[in-house]
């Protein structure tokens, strides 16, 4: 088993980061762009494995001379290429790894059902492999579930420019992932497709015409060294080209991390984050939005020997891995013991001692989460480092910039 050891230089923090651009906008734009026959092109696109393995998979539909296609344990991939071949002409066989074939794909194949799409569940109903015969699709009315991904929604709205008809989606009970249902929308307008959101109800009409996407750098990635500077005695950080105006949800991140004691000025090269003065001793955050700062949000305020609670959660548990209860069980390690129910992660103010390494459970965030603790002064050991190339290839590379990272 591969890890590394990480051990802090020193508790202050000071250099400038590169960031990888937001794997969730380079997925979209390739879609759209596959969708809209190259019509749209996309911006720059991120160099994460997600959107490296899409690029392969889209080339082999394009070439059509192997219809067995496999997405491993990519959740967006699989979602958004569900919908996509069931309007693409063929017999498709899409299946995964061994989690992805416990990850949900149901509400996404009930509404192309309703649709009239031809798709076929191979092993358990309700989860990959699919069998699935594309075809040209009217459109019309649907109603869709989005209680745990919004990657079910948005995969269904970037093919809906293809329908004769156009599509109006409802959507059933309160969806999670707002933001990055708004973010497929506005990519969408600007390619030319006509959205109009007023939640819970979507309408799509017109096609796709000539444009090249924007890319941006990626707020998801940027957490982690917003949880370094929090748990460091002080410093500052340049996060090289990240914007305040931004299409990405995880945005948000920096008001939460005012509570855990960073400030943000932006300026011509990126964000500069500092050591700042206001800390709440409790970590309360409703992250029904923007779950892949559950775990980076969680670990900072454990370490900081803050009482947290994360509510809104439940999605959590159809990740790259069930992340409530790995970030409960790698918590516990460290002496922070949490209560996890189906929407929430809670735990009081502990003393945190780090003396085991810490698992990724071939999860990208919780290898990234964990790591920064090394800043308190104790060395942190990580299992399975190389996860990380799902969504920040150069991870490591750049941490070494601030702490000693031994492989």
């Amino acid at each position: 088993m591969s890890s590394v050891r990480i051990i802090a230089k020193t508790e202050h923090v000071k250099g400038k980061i590169n960031l990888p651009l937001s794997k969730s906008i380079s997925n979209r734009a390739l879609m759209i762009s596959a969708i809209s026959g190259g019509k749209v092109k996309p911006g720059e696109l991120s160099e994460a494995d997600d959107s490296v393995l899409l690029q392969q998979l889209l080339k082999q539909i394009k070439e059509a001379k192997d219809p067995n296609l496999n997405t491993r344990n990519a959740g967006t991939v699989y979602r958004f290429l569900t919908a996509y071949l069931a309007v693409t002409s063929g017999q498709w066989i899409l299946d995964g790894d061994e989690r992805m074939r416990q990850r949900p794909v149901q509400p996404l194949v009930d509404a192309l059902h309703d649709l009239g799409a031809e798709i076929t569940y191979l092993g358990e109903d309700g989860f990959p492999p699919l069998q699935i015969t594309g075809k040209t699709l009217n459109g019309g009315k649907v109603f869709m579930q989005a209680g745990y991904s919004s990657q079910h929604i948005s995969a269904l709205m970037m093919v809906a420019p293809l329908f004769k008809e156009g599509l109006s989606i409802g959507i059933l009970k309160q969806a999670v992932s707002v933001p990055y249902i708004e973010m497929t929308a506005s990519m969408m307008t600007s390619a030319g497709a006509e959205v109009e959101m007023e939640l819970p109800y979507i309408r799509i009409s017109g096609n796709y015409k000539a444009a090249t996407l924007p890319f941006e750098y990626d707020w998801s990635a940027a957490a982690f060294w917003y949880e370094l500077l929090a748990l460091s005695k002080g410093g500052e950080l340049l996060l090289k080209g990240l914007k305040e105006e931004s299409l990405q949800g995880d945005r948000v991140l920096e008001s939460y991390f005012v509570s855990l004691g960073v400030e943000t000025d932006f300026n011509d090269e990126g964000a500069l984050i500092r050591k700042g003065f206001f800390i709440n001793q409790h970590a309360n955050f409703q992250l029904a939005d923007y779950p892949d700062l559950v775990p980076v949000c969680a670990v900072t305020a454990a370490g900081k020997g803050f009482d947290g609670m994360f509510i809104g959660v439940a999605g959590l548990k159809y990740k790259e891995t069930d992340r409530l209860q790995a970030l409960a069980q790698e918590l516990g390690k460290a002496g922070i013991t949490c209560t996890v129910s189906e929407d929430e992660i809670i735990f009081k103010a502990q003393r945190m001692e780090i003396s085991e390494p810490f698992e990724t459970y071939n999860d990208h965030r919780m290898a990234m989460a964990f790591a920064p603790l090394a800043i308190l002064g104790q060395p942190v050991t990580v299992n399975n480092p190389e996860v990380v190339s799902k969504s920040y290839p150069g991870f490591w590379e750049e941490l070494s910039k601030i702490l000693d990272v031994e492989f």
